[in-house]
């Protein structure tokens, strides 16, 4: 029997800069997308999305944003932390290919020899 893997979506936080009917339109645009499941403003240059990770990239996330108009902050730090939110999301659907190796063994016990 194989295990059930729960997966939760990732959560990523972004600093945006716009004016309030292109922040509008890109939560719009954002939240009609079915990979996503909730974009928020949080604070006001804060955005917060939550996306399923296995079928879309935080890079096509950042494009959409760019194509509704909005600038997100892409400093030497921010682009760090958006390379780390890409590469976290490449490792995890890399691990979802793995399959386990040890929960549907049995275990060989002496008695049983």
């Amino acid at each position: 029997m194989k295990p059930i893997v729960k997966i939760e979506p990732h959560q990523r936080r972004c600093s945006i800069d716009g004016s309030t009917t292109a922040l509008a339109s890109m939560l719009i645009t954002l939240n009609a997308n079915q990979y996503i499941m909730s974009a928020t403003i949080k604070t006001a240059h804060t955005l917060r999305v939550q996306y399923d990770f296995r079928y879309i990239e935080f890079q096509q996330i950042l494009t959409i944003i760019t194509a509704t108009g909005v600038n997100y902050k892409n400093g030497f730090f921010q682009r760090l932390k958006y390379q780390l939110y890409s590469d976290a999301d490449l490792q995890a659907r890399d691990n979802l290919k793995i399959t386990p190796f040890c929960c549907d063994k049995v275990a060989i016990r002496r008695e049983n020899l």
